[in-house]
């Protein structure tokens, strides 16, 4: 079980590639997309477009735009990189389903008494459209907030509103998630609990380059994994 629930109140939790697999759905979904463009402009095939958006991604990390490196390697219009990456994230949303074990533990957390809320970043109208089609708009979180790039809000911004609204000290909060570099940087550094979540190119990432990052206090290969932490008490614990 988690630990005692007079210590932790409220579970934050990512959505992409937290709750279901985006690296393996959207994400080459979107590169196939991008693609059929990228392969008329450097007289290739679509597969070879494709392969060379991994292999780029696999060369420089996924914190780089692929695409500027892309237009510099082929000496494209500096102006087609913005337009790679708009046709990327203008991915088709449909096709995509919650992992096995997230409604079920969601609402065992609800009958225990935590609080849930789900915190996403990006285009708010994209992460939106996500959430109606995972299904998630309804009682299994008790609110929803998007850190709208758009608009530079972060998550940290949203964790400290969080605080702020239920009055929460930092250790009666854990945030669950798979981006070292976003979300469980941002807890870390307000001093959140911190709980990895084993899935995806951003987890890949990490294994790669661990010593450049923070520790998370936690790692889970599955969501329903958060029902047997122990953050406090000498209980049985996945704390490395």
């Amino acid at each position: 079980m988690l630990n005692n629930p007079k210590k932790i109140k409220t579970i934050i939790f990512d959505l992409d590639d937290t709750l279901y697999d985006c690296s393996g759905t959207l994400v080459l979904r979107g590169r196939r997309g991008v693609a059929k463009t990228i392969a008329k402009l450097i007289n290739g095939s679509e597969d070879e477009a494709y392969q060379l958006q991994l292999e780029t991604e696999e060369k420089y990390g996924i914190r780089v735009n692929i695409y500027e490196k892309i237009v510099e390697l082929y000496n494209l219009p500096s102006t087609c990189a913005k337009e790679f990456l708009s046709e990327f994230v203008q991915v088709d949303i449909s096709n995509i389903t919650l992992f096995p074990d997230v409604i079920g533990t969601l609402i065992q957390l609800k009958t225990l008494g935590y609080r849930r809320i789900l915190v996403s970043s990006g285009d708010e109208k994209i992460q939106r459209k996500k959430i109606d089609v995972l299904g998630l708009n309804n009682s299994y979180f008790d609110e929803i907030l998007i850190a709208d790039r758009n608009n530079s809000y972060t998550k940290k911004n949203c964790f400290k509103e969080i605080m702020q609204r239920y009055n929460l000290k930092p250790e009666e909060i854990i945030c669950v998630g798979d981006k070292i570099d976003d979300e469980l940087t941002a807890g870390k550094s307000l001093g959140i609990i911190t709980v990895m979540f084993e899935h995806g190119r951003h987890f890949k990432a990490y294994l790669k380059e661990q010593d450049k990052h923070i520790k998370p206090d936690y790692f889970i290969k599955h969501i329903k994994n958060l029902l047997e932490l122990s953050v406090v008490n000498n209980l049985k614990t996945n704390k490395l």
